[in-house]
């Protein structure tokens, strides 16, 4: 992946608020993070507590059955649905702008459970997604597996593309994945929990065309896999 310098990396994220949400193991409060003279939109949640705050999130399903796993605990939320479903949990807030980070920090992803009569061991997802209608049919994800391998997808009225080239893989543990959106531009990127803002690395930067300004956040691991987040944080530029 390419790492940003930290020139690039200002000018890229300038616009929209990137101020070190990467390089604690919790994000900063929005006051501390607040550039001078940026007017912005945050939300955060640090999923503490023992269980999910329904002001901020509501199970969602737009594939297949719900049911299956959903639990807040040490300060995690954990996520493991059913074979062939799309479910997990989706921001109550519907934000809008076309320039915003949504970003999340994985606390593990594993593997899916066989499927009856199957012995094969399913690839483990976990999807950053970003929603922009009620019915999945337009989003963008950016998915980490648990073999350490990447995929970004786009998809509108249905028909999915994948992005990049099936070449993207990180052995970074446990990396905070974000999507970064600049009009039609979108910019996928991780870093460390405790990474620097100039230590982050763009998996891929494309142009996606006419997706709404309204969206709200998933996060959701494809089928039965198990997927826990620490954190997850939208910042929109107004």
């Amino acid at each position: 992946m390419k790492k940003l310098s930290a020139t690039i990396f200002i000018i890229l994220f300038g616009l929209v608020l990137y101020n070190n949400s990467a390089a604690q193991e919790k994000p900063k409060s929005p006051d501390s993070t607040k550039p001078a003279n940026q007017q912005v939109d945050e939300w955060t949640d640090q999923f503490a507590g023992d269980k999910l705050d329904e002001t901020k999130w509501e199970k969602f399903t737009f594939e297949g059955g719900s049911g299956g796993k959903l639990e807040v605990k040490d300060g995690e939320v954990r996520i493991r649905s059913g074979n062939n479903t799309r479910a997990g949990i989706r921001s109550v807030k519907t934000f809008t702008g076309d320039r915003f980070i949504a970003e999340a920090h994985i606390a593990k992803v594993g593997a899916g459970f066989p499927e009856p009569g199957n012995n094969n061991i399913p690839v483990g997802f976990a999807n950053l997604t970003i929603l922009f209608d009620g019915s999945g049919r337009n989003r963008v994800e950016w998915i980490l597996t648990n073999n350490g391998n990447f995929e970004a997808w786009a998809v509108s009225d249905g028909r999915g593309t994948r992005l990049d080239k099936g070449n993207l893989a990180t052995k970074m543990k446990n990396p905070v994945l974000s999507i970064v959106r600049r009009g039609d531009e979108f910019l996928f990127v991780i870093n460390s929990a405790d990474g620097k803002p100039q230590d982050a690395q763009i998996g891929l930067q494309t142009t996606i065309k006419n997706m709404p300004k309204t969206f709200r956040l998933m996060l959701y691991g494809y089928g039965s896999s198990e997927n826990n987040w620490n954190w997850a944080r939208i910042v929109v530029a107004k």
